[in-house]
């Protein structure tokens, strides 16, 4: 879903997939990476999956831990930057809101995960910029295997029931695909110091809060029940609160005009009626 805004906000870029090169074959992946000669490296590359991190820990840590280091080693070994995504998961929700230099403190392996590609390729010794972000939507992916966004996922169920079930006791950012794509173009041009990024789209949401502005904007008449976390038994354990505030960048739209913006527009997945 990122690599394909990514894709979209700059089409001479190389995009690759996993047909294309397999990311763990560190002979494989570097060979491919001299041969391009790239100006610049952006990794969408994640282990995504935050329950099915605490059984596979070991892949959840391959991807989002050792091969992120690797990948910095060569973005230094070719001298051209790194742009790397983290999570606002490598917070532990405590305080609610953090700043790009608020210390970190994962609950669940892939938070652990995620924090752990955060220090090694800021150790690296290349121009790496961490760029966390949180809740992403847009278009899908074109991979069988891309996973659906909650937007998505809530369209899909309001099909076919009449009722909804939403977590509100747990609070994130929200970050439409298209805005993240262009703050990291802008941040690669701009020449802005290596470091830490909070890039979301302005404001705190709940599930609840996010199901229903979609619901709202699209005219559903699906019936929201506002539930805790605890309703929902999962194996991965998560912050109650873990909004990112952005003190590096100019502000990004807030997450509802994003939200409007993506169901109104080409990327749309519903049609919306606009009085």
């Amino acid at each position: 879903m990122l690599g394909g805004a990514l894709r979209d906000a700059d089409p001479a870029a190389s995009a690759w997939d996993r047909e294309d090169v397999d990311v763990l074959d560190e002979a494989a992946l570097r060979k491919k990476l001299l041969a391009l000669s790239p100006s610049a490296i952006i990794n969408c590359v994640a282990f995504n999956d935050v329950d099915g991190a605490e059984e596979q820990p070991g892949a959840a840590f391959a991807l989002n831990a050792g091969f992120p280091g690797r990948l910095a080693g060569l973005a230094a070994e070719l001298d051209v930057p790194l742009i790397h995504y983290s999570t606002n998961y490598v917070f532990d929700g405590v305080q609610g809101e953090y700043a790009e230099q608020d210390e970190p403190n994962p609950l669940s392996v892939y938070a652990a995960s995620k924090r752990e590609g955060e220090l090694r390729v800021l150790a690296s010794g290349a121009r790496v910029y961490v760029l966390r972000t949180a809740v992403l939507f847009g278009r899908p992916g074109v991979s069988e295997v891309s996973k659906k966004s909650f937007i998505h996922l809530m369209l899909d169920l309001a099909r076919t029931r009449g009722i909804l079930n939403v977590v509100n006791d747990e609070i994130n950012s929200i970050t439409y695909v298209r805005d993240l794509a262009a703050v990291t173009y802008s941040i690669l041009s701009g020449g802005l110091p290596v470091g830490i990024y909070h890039t979301v789209n302005s404001g705190p949401a709940s599930w609840f809060e996010l199901a229903d502005e979609v619901f709202r904007i699209t005219g559903s008449s699906i019936r929201l029940n506002a539930v805790p976390a605890a309703y929902f038994p999962r194996k991965a354990k998560r912050p109650a609160k873990s909004v990112l505030i952005n003190t590096r960048l100019k502000p990004l739209p807030s997450w509802r005009q994003a939200v409007g913006r993506f169901l109104s527009g080409p990327d749309s997945p519903v049609s919306v009626n606009r009085v």
